[in-house]
């Protein structure tokens, strides 16, 4: 029996073996070549010069081909190094061939008015500060334009309560009725030989425009020497251009709103706080005498 055994022990060894082995070359297949990507070392700022010691080469498996045909490859990044990087590459992830500024002519880059959503559309170019917008602004977020007329000269607050109260009225203006002979050639007439006047007291402050698309945000070229090691050892020293500060967004605008903007932009001081996403609606504005209600607003009768 044992004669019977041990070559059918034997068989099924082999047998297992070769199981084994086909399993193992499946999910070798499945898998895919292996294909050789830089991967970043450290967050790439916009602005830098695409450069070996940047990035580690790291084997990856698995990749579906227009996602590998969307990355720069090791056998491809000759033909990229020492171009300039449009956008951030994070640490640990491969870069994007869109995110290199290529030798060959890019039209969505240079041709802002190629981006707009229709005809009734314009480009405004907005010079700003990184007071006004901050540094973490981007293509595709919405601002709302914020202007901001006058400035405080007073010398004392007072807050004057008659106990009349009109809920239709702005809080931030003080309107008075007066009497008027002609009262037909008067702007705002609500009663026959009564005229309605509204006055808001300076300072002002009222959002304009709202969800305003950002085409572009434009920033400062910064630029300094770089010293690195090419494949022979030698030191070469290559300039290295960052970017700095935003200097100038670019507005997807309609013409009403291009001539608020520009009104907005030659009478006052304006800030763009921003948001990813369109939310719509509007706001009352915030004037002087808003600003001495919501001082007192606090205070009891007697501290006054």
């Amino acid at each position: 029996m044992r004669r019977f055994r041990t070559p059918l022990l034997i068989i099924g060894l082999l047998g297992a073996l070769v199981v084994a082995a086909a399993v193992f070359v499946v999910i070798r297949a499945g898998r895919g070549v292996p294909v050789a990507l830089p991967i970043a070392l450290d967050d790439i700022p916009p602005g830098s010069i695409l450069e070996p010691q940047l990035f580690q080469l790291e084997q990856v498996r698995g990749l579906a081909p227009e996602m590998l045909e969307a990355y720069v490859t090791a056998d491809e990044f000759a033909r990229y190094q020492g171009l300039r990087i449009l956008e951030i590459v994070h640490a640990g992830f491969p870069v994007g061939e869109a995110q290199v500024s290529t030798e060959m002519p890019n039209p969505l880059q240079d041709r802002l008015t190629l981006l707009l959503g229709g005809d009734e559309y314009l480009v405004y170019p907005l010079p700003v500060t990184p007071d006004q917008v901050g540094s973490y602004l981007f293509a595709g977020d919405r601002v709302d334009v914020v202007l901001t007329l006058g400035r405080v000269a007073a010398q004392e607050m007072s807050l004057a309560e008659d106990g009349l109260e009109d809920e239709s009225l702005n809080p931030m203006f003080v309107s008075e009725i007066t009497e008027t002979v002609d009262a037909a050639l008067v702007f705002g007439l609500t009663e026959e030989n009564r005229v309605m006047t509204t006055t808001a007291q300076l300072p002002v402050a009222k959002v304009v425009l709202t969800d305003v698309l950002v085409l572009r945000v434009e920033r400062e070229q910064v630029r300094t020497a770089s010293t690195s090691y090419g494949m022979t050892g030698a030191e070469e020293s290559q300039p290295l251009v960052t970017e700095g500060d935003v200097i100038r967004v670019y507005l997807q605008v309609d013409r009403s709103q291009a001539e608020i903007l520009s009104f907005a932009l030659n009478s006052g001081a304006i800030n763009l706080p921003s948001r990813a996403q369109p939310v719509g609606g509007g706001s009352e504005g915030f004037a002087w005498d808003s600003f001495v209600e919501l001082f007192f607003a606090g205070s009891s009768e007697e501290e006054r």
